[in-house]
């Protein structure tokens, strides 16, 4: 069946509702394009065959460079309308005459396969089929302004992409509807029932998480839905993969950072430690610079570096001195600036990873310790701009964020608190570690 199936994407859309300078199947999302990430999504369960991609004229050039790793992908310009780009990919079909094509919008990157799966499944039997889910919402019927009616919603669904069709009646609909017609429709459903009202459409179940990105409020759903969906590294999944791999942690003298190392030592990693205490400060440059060119002269390159480096003063803002803000700032967000400017060149050349430590307050900052959570905030916005800024020299940039842990800094603040509540700095290292194995970029794990 597999084998009969071409995809066809559609990323011809402006995003005017955006009001952005790129349409929105451009515009980057934990790391990649949300057109790549809508390509991955539609390509994966299709066993890779061919897919059609539809996009705007002038954008052809930006979407065959990010597309062009791709061996499965054709990018042809599509229409003015979703229809017209439907057509585009219909007629350049025509040679090919698959048995079947699966349309999906390139505004939906969230597509699970086991959508993919029941569509398959059902196009078996069925010349056609929609994707929908129940709504969960009242819908009304209006009239200027007033409730007309109110239709009963367990007989009313709400329509997704994909669609699968046979190659042949798609193709044989658009030829029936006028190009003038085509364009009150929106979606290829609704032209086939318009050229065929007699058409058995099979609708299988969608996804809530199957969304549309639409507006700006949508790009932050999105982002948050990625972060879910990424955020969590399973504790039960494969071990660690990083024999003969040279790590270098900025910190790892104490806590976190010193389990990570001996985690990572007993995995068969060439792991080593530079901090205050080996007299390399993370608020010098220099320093920064000299621990790095020291590991790269003896082993020849660095895989891994990874900042475990923090420091904390427990007071409210108003009482806490110059010297200690000065301190915290210097340590906890410019020491990451040092640390990632001076890896860079290691990191292109391993094409390895920066793995930043942020804190747990980095989603809402905590009274009494201002300087420390904005600090840690930054360095979750700075993981994700280096991301992007690095993904063309293929260095992945991520940060693991650790709920409450048993360390000294910890102890040394909060000396109250119940050791049984905290978790263990080995629990973090071992996740952490398991983070290092990871090919996506830009992901903030929580722990």
């Amino acid at each position: 069946m597999l084998s009969d199936v071409v995809g066809i994407l559609l990323a011809g859309g402006q995003g005017q509702r955006m009001n952005w300078e790129l349409p929105k199947q451009f515009i980057r999302i934990a790391g990649k394009s949300v057109l790549e990430h809508s390509f991955e999504a539609l390509s994966a369960p299709l066993n890779h065959n061919l897919i059609i991609v539809t996009v705007p004229s002038e954008h052809l050039s930006l979407a065959e460079k990010i597309l062009e790793k791709y061996t499965n992908a054709k990018v042809i310009v599509g229409g003015n309308s979703r229809q017209s780009s439907t057509r585009a990919a219909l007629s350049y079909l025509e040679n090919i005459n698959p048995l079947n094509v699966v349309i999906h919008d390139a505004a939906r990157p969230f597509l699970g396969s086991g959508i993919i799966h029941d569509t398959l499944k059902a196009l078996e039997k069925y010349e056609a089929v929609d994707v929908a889910i129940p709504s969960a919402d009242t819908l009304i019927f209006e009239s200027d302004g007033f409730i007309q009616s109110i239709p009963d919603r367990k007989r009313l669904l709400r329509g997704q992409t994909p669609q699968g069709f046979r190659y042949s009646k798609i193709l044989e609909s658009y030829k029936k509807i006028s190009e003038e017609d085509q364009v009150k429709f929106t979606d290829d459903c609704g032209i086939l029932l318009a050229s065929d009202p007699f058409a058995r459409i099979r609708i299988v179940m969608g996804s809530q998480e199957n969304i549309k990105i639409t507006d700006p409020l949508d790009l932050v759903i999105a982002d948050e839905l990625f972060r879910l969906k990424t955020s969590q590294v399973d504790p039960n999944s494969k071990g660690i993969d990083v024999k003969d791999r040279i790590a270098l942690i900025f910190g790892g003298s104490k806590g976190i950072g010193q389990a990570l190392h001996q985690i990572l030592l007993s995995s068969g990693c060439n792991s080593h430690i530079a901090s205050r205490d080996s007299g390399c400060d993370v608020k010098s440059f220099t320093d920064i610079n000299a621990s790095l060119d020291e590991v790269k002269k003896k082993f020849g390159k660095i895989d891994y570096v990874i900042n475990t480096s923090g420091i904390l003063h427990v007071d409210s803002l108003d009482h806490q001195s110059m010297d200690e803000i000065d301190d915290q700032i210097d340590v906890n967000l410019k020491g990451a600036i040092n640390v990632a400017k001076a890896s860079y060149r290691h990191l292109s050349e391993s094409k390895g990873m920066l793995l930043n430590f942020a804190s747990s307050s980095y989603t809402r900052g905590r009274a009494n310790y201002v300087p420390y959570s904005a600090c840690k905030a930054a360095i979750v916005n700075m993981t994700q701009g280096l991301a992007e800024e690095w993904m063309p020299d293929d260095i992945r940039v991520n940060c693991v964020v650790p709920g409450r842990t048993d360390t000294s800094m910890r102890r040394t603040n909060f000396y109250n608190e119940d050791p049984e509540s905290l978790l263990s700095p080995y629990e973090v290292g071992l996740i952490s570690a398991k983070v290092l194995n990871a090919k996506y970029s830009g992901i903030v794990v929580r722990v």
